[in-house]
């Protein structure tokens, strides 16, 4: 069976932790629940904890951060030396949030904080190309956003997946060897509240009420979870 590695890129705040545990808790319940033959392997980076060896997983998936790809975190430097080795070895890399902005950047893209502010709520995202190992015909999703830092310009080697006016790299992949999301497929309507609320002063308040009244609506994350699961069983 396929095993995917889960690279934990944060540690949540204190009062979501037992409800939620981790990103990479949330990302496995999830994809568990569509591919019962998946198993998981936990990293926590932050902390130093890397893949020993790169055949240790079959792909491995960058969770979001509170952390921009930006920051001086001592851990940064290592997760980059990390992603360029594995990338260079042919390994299967996914990101979220940050990991789709920390892939970009390190692999000759580049992502920072964007000038057009918070992207936040349920927003419909325009495909632009599939990748031919992809068997879907959809020309858009709809996907959970919550996000200020974007990536600016792809890898060389990088194809944009799909595009909105706000977010034009919402989502990119190489070949059959990156793919990667700015949105949150793992995300709950009651998660994205629960995290959003304390971030209102940040956000500003008309930005997040309507971001709030958004995020009831349905959104496409099992096809995206299910993209990831193809992904990982080519």
């Amino acid at each position: 069976m396929p095993i995917l590695g889960l690279l934990e890129s944060d540690v949540l705040y204190p009062d979501l932790i037992d409800d939620y545990a981790s990103y990479g808790s949330m990302v496995r319940k999830n994809l568990a629940a569509l591919d019962k033959h998946l198993e998981f392997r936990h990293y926590r980076i932050q902390e130093g904890e890397f893949p020993s060896n790169l055949d240790e997983c079959d792909a491995y998936l960058i969770t979001g951060s509170k952390t921009g790809v930006y920051d001086n975190e001592p851990w940064l430097e290592p997760l980059a030396q990390w992603i360029k080795h594995a990338y260079t070895h042919k390994a299967k890399l996914l990101g979220i949030c940050f990991g789709h902005q920390m892939l970009a950047h390190c692999l000759g893209g580049h992502a920072s904080q964007s000038h057009k502010g918070w992207g936040v709520g349920n927003h419909m995202t325009n495909i632009k190309h599939l990748p031919i190992w992809l068997n879907d015909d959809s020309n858009a999703y709809q996907l959970i956003y919550s996000h200020k830092d974007q990536v600016e310009s792809l890898p060389p080697k990088g194809k944009v997946l799909a595009s909105s006016d706000f977010c034009e790299y919402a989502a990119w992949y190489i070949g059959d060897q990156v793919l990667s999301f700015q949105g949150h497929p793992e995300f709950t309507p009651e998660y994205f509240c629960r995290l959003l609320e304390r971030r209102r002063d940040d956000v500003g308040s008309d930005l997040l009420d309507q971001a709030l009244a958004s995020i009831d609506q349905p959104n496409d994350s099992d096809k995206i979870l299910r993209w990831m699961i193809e992904f990982i069983h080519i």
